[in-house]
């Protein structure tokens, strides 16, 4: 069980970065106005799959005994950071001409999500103690 609160306190890093790759990424694309690239696809995948790991990784460890009430604010907004992103790329994806507003929204979306989340725990995004 320690082994996996470790993955998942680190991957938060991971996830936190990717979150800032597609910012500058989408922004940038945004910004500039660029049509949509493949590298845009790939960092909107990387963090989208980053995110559903995590989201992954901290179920199970719900369903393996490490609950206490603050974890139910942590749950519901990490499952909605989740969720918007996913609905927001994969309706971006699904357009006839994808571009980069609903990829930041949703990105943006997410990491307020996920801070929030974060915070419902008592911790700080990049607090550097495994669960303190």
């Amino acid at each position: 069980m320690t082994g996996l609160m470790h993955a998942h306190s680190g991957l938060r890093f991971l996830v936190l970065t990717m979150a800032l790759v597609a910012l500058v990424v989408f922004g940038l694309g945004l910004a500039q106005n660029k049509p949509f690239s493949k590298l845009a696809r790939v960092v909107g995948s990387i963090f989208a799959g980053l995110t559903h790991l995590q989201v992954v990784l901290g179920l199970v460890m719900v369903a393996m005994g490490t609950f206490y009430p603050a974890l139910i604010g942590h749950i519901v907004m990490m499952l909605a950071a989740a969720v918007v992103l996913q609905v927001l790329l994969s309706k971006n994806k699904r357009s006839a001409q994808p571009g980069f507003k609903l990829p930041l929204l949703g990105t943006v979306l997410a990491i307020v999500f996920m801070v929030g989340g974060i915070f419902a725990i008592g911790r700080h995004p990049f607090q550097m103690t495994v669960g303190g």
